[in-house]
């Protein structure tokens, strides 16, 4: 079976009932062969979405970064996958691309042969496997746990304190509280008629990196949208109909239609 996608032909050795099979997957979506295949070669390859990269495994790895529309934005290689992933150059723009892009990996057994497997490249027209959510109510339950295990042991730990009157002390650990609710704010006249994207809206509230704000969305077992929408009084929209991309809007102001 011979497919060919943008000038590249990819020739595969399939026995005639997987064909038909790929056949008719591909009728019925309406996706042609190639398509249909790398769903079914990559689909069961392990990813988790690009905000929940410690869950990577610490293992060597290949790794790529797709968006929910199957564009591959990033591949490269890693002694320590979560090592990696725990300070990558690309994150802050990976999570402006979209929240919802996922890490896929190929998990290796060493690193002897790592650098001969594959060199680090950027595509933007490599097709790439569908999302395959691999995080399971369970586990999502026992995350909202913890975070509501750390927050109550804040509330405990600060009306101890508030009770032994240590005022100083009690207003220092006030102060380090993540801001909540709607916050004053000047938005330029660019902002309201543009709409603003989350690094340049994270900035007007303190917030110098990415994990800054992770670390205080989590706080308040917040989404990171969903906290700068609090914060703001904006929304965050598509910048366009069918766009992965996002901005914030003044309430009054429209996202750009296409």
């Amino acid at each position: 079976m011979t497919e060919n996608h943008k000038s590249t032909a990819v020739t595969f050795r399939c026995p005639s009932d997987v064909i038909d099979s790929i056949d008719t997957q591909a009728k019925a979506t309406k996706q042609n062969r190639t398509d249909v295949l790398v769903d079914l070669i990559l689909g069961s390859i392990p990813n988790v979405k690009v905000i929940e990269r410690s869950k990577l495994s610490p293992s060597p790895a290949i790794y790529y970064v797709f968006t929910p529309d199957k564009k591959l934005l990033y591949m490269g290689k890693a002694d320590n996958l979560q090592k990696r992933w725990n300070s990558h150059h690309k994150y802050q723009y990976f999570i402006e691309t979209s929240l919802d892009c996922r890490i896929g990996y190929f998990p290796l057994n060493s690193v002897d042969n790592l650098n001969e497997v594959i060199e680090e490249f950027q595509s933007d027209s490599v097709a790439t496997p569908t999302e395959n959510i691999l995080v399971t109510n369970g586990q999502l339950n026992e995350l909202r746990h913890e975070l509501y295990a750390l927050k109550r042991q804040f509330d405990i730990t600060f009306s101890s304190l508030s009770a032994i009157g240590l005022e100083n002390l009690i207003k220092r650990f006030e102060d380090l509280k993540p801001p909540s609710g709607l916050q004053d704010w000047t938005p330029t006249s660019e902002d309201r008629r543009e709409g603003i994207v989350r690094s340049n809206l994270m900035k007007h509230f303190g917030f110098n990196s990415t994990l800054d704000l992770e670390s205080a969305a989590s706080f308040y077992n917040n989404e990171l949208d969903k906290y700068l929408e609090e914060l703001s009084g904006w929304q965050c929209k598509p910048i366009e109909q069918g766009s992965h991309r996002t901005r914030f809007y003044a309430p009054s102001t429209p996202q750009n239609k296409p």
